[in-house]
């Protein structure tokens, strides 16, 4: 036996996901670095954010750490249109991070969130009843480049913010054109 076994079968889709779900951390140490390099803090936005327990809290602090400061430097929408993506780019996660997986035969990877089964209120004796969704690589493609998007968009927010502040002699870039938000399951 294996563990995801269905993973074994649909090893594109895995890939996929498991980027998404291991390189979300990624967008996270992104949003502390556009924060950090406006408060020139390293230590404090480092620590106020990873002490934090939860995705949901640790955007939360860094919005108010950074928000003032990206509104000063006249970007401030950006910086919120970044922190929007991240947040996206967490549900985008959490759909798949607490999930049961396997092949039902359809030739698609299913899964059922268990998240949205405990939180019915009826008794649940049993898997059996799951809501079976399916993912598709054209789907986790798509998923994939919103990802690839907020990290951009945090980049140039970063990037940006260093050249309005003075603390870089970049030329300035032209900000990530948006990517419209992938569907959820």
């Amino acid at each position: 036996m294996s563990i995801l076994k269905a993973f074994l079968k649909f090893t594109d889709e895995a890939a996929l996901i498991g980027r998404m779900l291991a390189g979300y951390a990624d967008l996270e140490i992104g949003l502390m670095n556009c924060v950090q390099v406006v408060r020139n803090d390293f230590d404090t936005v480092l620590k106020s954010m990873f002490r934090t327990r939860g995705e949901t809290q640790r955007i939360d602090v860094a919005d108010a750490f950074g928000r003032q400061y990206y509104d000063r430097l006249g970007i401030g929408t950006q910086f919120g249109m970044a922190i929007g993506a991240v947040r996206y780019c967490l549900k985008i996660r959490n759909q798949y991070a607490h999930c049961q997986w396997w092949d039902d035969n359809s030739g698609r990877l299913a899964f059922a969130n268990l998240e949205k089964v405990a939180k019915v209120n009826t008794l649940v004796k049993d898997l059996q009843n799951l809501t079976t969704n399916y993912v598709d690589m054209a789907l986790l493609e798509e998923q994939l480049a919103y990802y690839e998007y907020a990290e951009r968009l945090l980049t140039w927010v970063n990037l940006e913010g260093q050249r309005l502040a003075d603390q870089s002699c970049m030329q300035k870039h032209a900000c990530p054109e948006h990517v419209k938000l992938p569907p959820l399951l």
